[in-house]
């Protein structure tokens, strides 16, 4: 994410002052150091800190000039409103509860594409689920449900989960115990909801990591008005629905205030294309997910933020037009 805001930022001729999340220090840190010696003294500035005592001083301070922003929906309109103040320029990609839409010719044959689309749901545990795209809601044609997803709970419990650092771990800790606290709130709502708890919904212990920020990769089944579906929980948690045809998958998947990715898995390519169209999303993934190729244009719709980052476009969010009107005749218009 610092990245993608520091690229086209330099590349424009700013200097850059970068705050990052104060659970996250110090990758920014690392990356400073590795790019420093390329930099001029004072092109790259890093601030670490809290928000009211960071982030604030900076999105309203009358010496910055445009202000990029990556998180939570809540604080984005914060720094919107901070900004303001000075009338900055402002960019944001914040949060997400991007539908996974299966159709039902995903299991028209026991393949390579099936299983894809199986990782593809899986994928909800990717990050352990602190990704703001995560296909963290999951649309099932009703007439492939019981079978898709007897195949998907399978793959689910082979999850291996356990330290972080260690490279056969496909799950590991939440980022902070505020983060870890706030899933198992969910947990609770998403059961006082009446959602039905497939897999997990419960803390967990890794052996040596005992009071660590572990989960366990959770699957709710119930319905698009739940607050599990609604809210981001921004851990590995999916929830999961049905719909009957391509118009309730679409009404669905546009059910929420949020719009920033979603994913389309088919074998036809008209339902695919049908479906990237009209889904309201910045990104949307068709018989993929979570792939990030360089210069594709990344932002959300709706509560999801404002503009597109990772793409040509975004040098125009840090530049000003500026237009030089001259005139090389030495004579008067003859006006007056």
């Amino acid at each position: 994410m610092a990245t993608w805001k520091l690229a086209p930022a330099l590349a424009a001729g700013n200097c850059v002052i970068l705050k990052p999340a104060e659970q996250t220090p110090v990758t920014i840190l690392l990356l400073a150091q590795l790019v420093g010696d390329l930099l001029p003294e004072g092109v790259l500035n890093i601030v670490n800190g809290f928000g009211v005592e960071a982030g604030k001083p900076l999105a309203s301070s009358d010496r910055v000039a445009k202000v990029a922003f990556t998180g939570e929906t809540t604080t984005g309109r914060l720094i919107m409103q901070y900004a303001s103040e000075n009338l900055n320029p402002v960019t944001l990609e914040l949060g997400g509860k991007s539908p996974n839409i299966f159709f039902a010719d995903v299991m028209a044959a026991d393949d390579a594409f099936l299983d894809k689309a199986i990782e593809g749901f899986v994928m909800f545990a990717l990050n352990s689920g602190e990704v703001c795209t995560c296909p963290s809601r999951a649309l099932i044609q009703e007439s492939i449900y019981d079978a898709f997803m007897e195949r998907v709970l399978v793959r689910v419990d082979a999850i291996t989960r356990g330290n972080p650092l260690d490279p056969a771990t496909m799950l590991g800790a939440q980022a902070s115990n505020d983060q870890l606290e706030k899933i198992l709130s969910y947990f609770d709502i998403g059961r006082q909801e009446g959602a039905e708890v497939l897999r997990g919904g419960e803390r967990r212990t890794v052996e040596g990591f005992e009071g660590g920020h572990y989960v366990q990769p959770t699957i709710f089944k119930g319905t698009n008005d739940m607050r599990v579906f609604q809210e981001e929980i921004f851990g590995p948690v999916v929830s999961v629905t049905t719909f009957t045809d391509f118009d309730d998958a679409m009404r669905i998947a546009n059910d929420t205030l949020y719009g920033l990715g979603a994913g389309v898995w088919s074998r036809d390519g008209n339902i695919a294309y049908r479906a990237g169209r009209e889904i309201q999303a910045g990104r949307v993934w068709t018989n993929c997910y979570h792939a990030y190729p360089a210069g594709a244009a990344f932002g959300g719709y709706k509560a999801s933020g404002i503009g597109r980052e990772n793409h040509k476009m975004m040098l125009d969010h840090y530049q000003q037009t500026k237009n030089l009107l001259v005139s090389y005749s030495p004579n008067k218009l003859g006006f007056f």
